[in-house]
């Protein structure tokens, strides 16, 4: 036999309610924030293209091609307060008023109106009434975002090719591979004796700017797959999805296995990474260095010592960075290695008490589709998904998997070229 007296009992619940506290109260403290972001949602960027290769008229949204629907910016404005909710909550050091937020909140992209208005709208959702304008070059194509666009990315096309044919097998091997998604796309949004492309062989091709795309199903497949996306995610009446033929999210995700397959094969291979890449990264790593030893290797602009570094682009900047991480991630309800609209591929760099060590955790996020649809309320009840990159020794704590710093810094930098350094950069 044995009791409790009451004032055992107020012992214990005071013990365990010391114990609670300190499992709550994290060793780590967030210090520095760069992300990586791709656009909200858009429509097709070329309505025409998709009902010529078709012979189908596809539905329009309500703004011109390629651009930042209204959709598409209450859920980055609504994405952006939630990661700023999130990151001052593990200890980033941000005031919302607007002075702290001009002082200390680096905010560039890519020249795109998709992609400006899309830097606009987490910049309003993170800091309303401020008035923090996205800052880009003053020019059609930028060269952190559009390097090879400017031709400053010197890609050798042999051994893309080979990298490419490594994965794909054979085109034999990937036509065996696709064969029931092409059978699927074909019965659903293509018109009789039309999509002639997904007849022609799986091969690789490359563009006059030396980026890499597939032939065959590839070469219009990955753009219908990713705009049956755009439509859902949009909430598009659903008879209008992929023809009516996509009534929810699942059957979404299996019209968009020839677009996988364009990142998989074309987009995530190392030599396109490098080149395409490399300017990039090294901007990444010049902001998450700042403030630590390992500064003096990575000097860059000063603005990019701010405590929130936010860098918005196309989803094939984040593919680069990616294969240059060696960074692989399947979120629920995507296909594999898959980049939403507003998929942020972020660097949060943490300090622990009584040590100089420096952490980062590599984190990608991103909506759900039903999440993007419903233009879901993000919140610890409805996070982003999400997958941190897990390094040896790299740990698992409370704030996510975070690695050491000069481990993230070597692992990122070890395939870098020097393609378009010579370029200014950040000149508005």
């Amino acid at each position: 036999m044995w009791y409790l007296t009451k004032q055992s009992l107020i012992v214990i619940f005071v013990s365990m309610a010391s114990v609670a506290c300190s499992v709550q109260a994290s060793d780590y403290t967030l210090d520095k924030v760069v992300t990586v972001t791709r656009h909200g949602v858009r429509p097709q960027t070329n309505s025409e293209k998709l009902d010529k290769g078709t012979g189908k008229v596809w539905p329009r949204f309500t703004v011109a091609d390629g651009h930042l629907t209204g959709h598409g910016y209450t859920g980055m404005w609504q994405q952006g307060r939630y990661q700023l909710a999130e990151w001052k909550r593990q200890g980033l050091a941000l005031a919302t008023d607007c002075a702290s937020a001009h002082e200390n909140v680096f905010l560039w992209t890519s020249p795109k109106q998709r992609i400006k208005a899309t830097g606009k709208a987490m910049a309003d959702g993170m800091f309303p009434g401020c008035g923090i304008a996205p800052l880009s070059v003053d020019a059609e194509y930028g060269p952190l975002f559009e390097l090879y666009h400017l031709h400053a990315a010197h890609m050798d096309k042999d051994i893309m090719r080979q990298q490419i044919m490594a994965r794909m097998i054979s085109p034999q091997h990937a036509r065996e591979r696709y064969h029931d998604a092409v059978t699927l796309l074909r019965s659903t949004v293509c018109a009789p004796d039309e999509c002639r492309f997904l007849d022609q062989p799986w091969g690789v091709a490359f563009k006059s700017t030396g980026k890499p795309m597939l032939t065959g199903p590839g070469k219009l497949g990955a753009t219908i797959g990713e705009t049956i996306r755009l439509q859902y995610s949009d909430n598009l009446p659903l008879d209008k999805v992929a023809f009516g033929h996509a009534s929810d999210a699942d059957a979404v995700k299996a019209l968009m296995a020839i677009h996988a397959a364009q990142y998989n094969y074309a987009l995530n291979t190392l030599e396109f990474a490098s080149h395409s890449g490399s300017l990039l990264m090294r901007q990444v790593l010049s902001a998450l260095t700042s403030g630590t030893a390992l500064q003096a290797q990575w000097p860059g602009d000063t603005r990019l010592r701010h405590r929130l570094v936010m860098l918005v682009g196309h989803d094939s900047n984040i593919a680069e960075l990616q294969t240059l991480l060696g960074f692989s991630w399947t979120l629920a309800g995507y296909p594999s290695n898959d980049i939403p609209p507003g998929g942020t591929l972020s660097f949060a760099r943490f300090h622990q008490a009584n040590s100089t060590q420096p952490w980062v955790r590599v984190r990608f996020s991103a909506r759900s589709l039903d999440q993007w649809r419903n233009l879901t309320t993000l919140d610890h009840q409805h996070p982003l998904l999400h997958v941190d990159l897990h390094l040896p020794g790299c740990r698992n704590t409370d704030v996510g998997t975070l690695c050491p710093l000069d481990t993230v810094v070597k692992k990122a930098s070890q395939h870098l070229v020097k393609d378009g350094m010579a370029l200014p950069v950040f000149k508005s």
